[in-house]
């Protein structure tokens, strides 16, 4: 009951922005759809079954919202875009694998849950490999690494590099 009153009262705010722009000339860059399924979830833990009843370009656009914190960008949609035909649970499972495997999911610590299609990867192993992703390719980190002694440095070449 909470629930749909408060996915009510979203939907009349997201109504009143999106009036208020097209009355200065721009466009809400999301779906009314994205917008609500994003709006009350937990950042880190997406409610996959929130998502199920969109339709292909919908749910694109709303799992890229939640698990990115974004909308695709145009090399994405021109990926995707041909698939929009494929049957829903197809397509719904490979958006979810491509975007669930993702660096930026790994590095923030997001897991799809309710998820019908397959079981996200959990436990110490995959949060280490999440803070690893985090510390890949930071200049700082670099720097601290030629000031280490030089068996150290040829150590962690052999196993990073």
């Amino acid at each position: 009951m909470e629930q749909i009153r408060g996915q009510k009262l979203y939907g009349r705010l997201y109504d009143m922005v999106q009036e208020n722009m097209e009355a200065a000339g721009q466009k809400f860059p999301y779906a009314r759809e994205t917008f609500l399924c994003e709006v009350g979830g937990h950042p880190q833990e997406i409610d996959v079954s929130r998502f199920l009843e969109l339709s292909n370009p919908a749910f694109l656009q709303a799992v890229y919202v939640a698990v990115l914190k974004r909308l695709p960008e145009e090399k994405a949609e021109a990926f995707w875009e041909p698939r929009y035909e494929e049957p829903g649970r197809q397509f719904q499972e490979e958006v979810l694998r491509s975007v669930g495997n993702s660096s930026v999911a790994a590095i923030h610590h997001i897991r799809l849950v309710h998820n019908p299609y397959f079981e996200h990867k959990k436990g110490i192993k995959y949060y280490c490999m999440g803070v690893l992703y985090g510390l890949t390719d930071k200049s700082f980190l670099r720097e601290f690494g030629k000031k280490l002694p030089m068996p150290i440095q040829k150590l962690i070449r052999k196993v990073f590099i």
